[in-house]
């Protein structure tokens, strides 16, 4: 393995630590939105998305990237526009429509999982975490490129010309 897969390497491994961390947020803020404050299930998903999106920002641009050397105020656009459209927009779009395929067809899953797993989950808690898990994946791979090639770029042509 060659210098450069290993630092790609080690930088998709940051990024994922990163990712499960703002999971983690999104999640836990997702909940207490809804559980404790009693908010409906989209704008719990837009509360929890909303706040890990500026932990997000930080940790991608000190840890996961290394881009210090580049203006924060040029960074923070392109990477609330890659932000919006993968974690707002498509983690809540896919987040959604398995809401609503789960509707209906939810209480034999809860069934299911609260059997396998001694647990006594809501459908609810199953349709909400279920759903923001899957729209996760897909936001996950959306936004690694998309800060990968156009929010921390400058840091990426320094990478590919030391191959």
């Amino acid at each position: 393995m060659n210098k450069v897969q290993k630092i790609s390497y080690a930088r998709i491994l940051r990024f994922i630590i990163v990712g499960t961390c703002n999971a983690l947020i999104s999640f836990g803020l997702l909940n207490f939105s809804f559980y404790v404050l009693g908010q409906n299930k989209i704008i719990s998903s837009l509360i929890g998305t909303s706040c890990a999106l500026i932990f997000s920002f930080i940790l991608n641009r000190s840890y996961v990237f290394n881009a210090k050397t580049d203006s924060a105020r040029r960074q923070i656009l392109p990477f609330t526009l890659v932000t919006i459209s993968g974690s707002l927009i498509l983690l809540n779009i896919i987040y959604y429509i398995f809401v609503t395929l789960l509707s209906g067809h939810g209480a034999r899953l809860t069934e299911l999982l609260n059997s396998s797993t001694g647990l006594h989950l809501e459908q609810s808690f199953i349709d909400i975490n279920l759903s923001t898990a899957i729209g996760a994946i897909f936001a996950l791979v959306w936004n690694y490129n998309g800060y990968r090639l156009f929010v921390f770029k400058s840091n990426n042509e320094a990478f590919n010309s030391e191959e």
